[in-house]
């Protein structure tokens, strides 16, 4: 029998998952918090049970954003050595579910940030962080020494996967299907690997 989830639980759930959908859609300066409220069925007095105000539950959002990335760093490191085209097929997948529920989030939020600079430097230090961990991943994986910098092939890895996923799953461009798109972005890390 599955774990019933206590009730305060599920409303802060509610609220977490209803302020992803609208700061996605509007960005964090458009978004209200009775926007979130309504998107997620409670009252004002139900989010500032959970949260102080519309920053706070931002910083979450994005925290929890960024330890499911470095999740999927550790999951690529933790293939050991070269990875298989398989595991890197894996690997893949992975990286698009996470972007399938948090990506539009991600690149929607760094457009429109909070506004304080200490915020900004922060998230800055921490897509850096991300970004370098990667990086360092697919060079270590790679069986060919190489002296490129880390966080420049983090970077590259990341915008590949990214901007495809975006090409793929939301524009109405005329594109490969997600599949072959997927393959194409296996061979490129494989040969990369090589």
């Amino acid at each position: 029998m599955a774990e019933k989830t206590p009730k305060a639980d599920r409303t802060r759930l509610a609220i977490l998952d209803a302020a992803r959908t609208v700061f996605t859609r509007k960005g964090f300066s458009g978004t209200t918090i009775g926007d979130i409220t309504e998107q997620a069925h409670v009252t004002r007095a139900n989010f500032y049970y959970y949260f102080a105000n519309k920053t706070a539950l931002f910083i979450e959002l994005g925290t929890s954003t960024r330890h499911e990335a470095m999740a999927l760093v550790s999951a690529f490191r933790d293939e050991g050595g070269q990875p298989s085209r398989e595991a890197v097929r894996s690997w893949v997948l992975r990286y698009f579910a996470y972007l399938d529920r948090s990506g539009a989030f991600v690149l929607r939020a760094e457009g429109d940030l909070p506004p304080d600079a200490g915020f900004r430097q922060s998230v800055a230090r921490s897509q850096r962080r991300v970004v370098t961990a990667l990086g360092q991943a697919v060079l270590d994986a790679s069986a060919t020494a190489s002296e490129a910098d880390p966080q420049a092939v983090g970077t590259a890895v990341m915008a590949m996967l990214e901007r495809s996923w975006s090409v793929v799953d939301h524009q109405r461009l005329p594109s490969p299907d997600r599949e072959h798109v997927v393959e194409a972005i296996v061979e490129l890390v494989c040969r990369f690997l090589a």
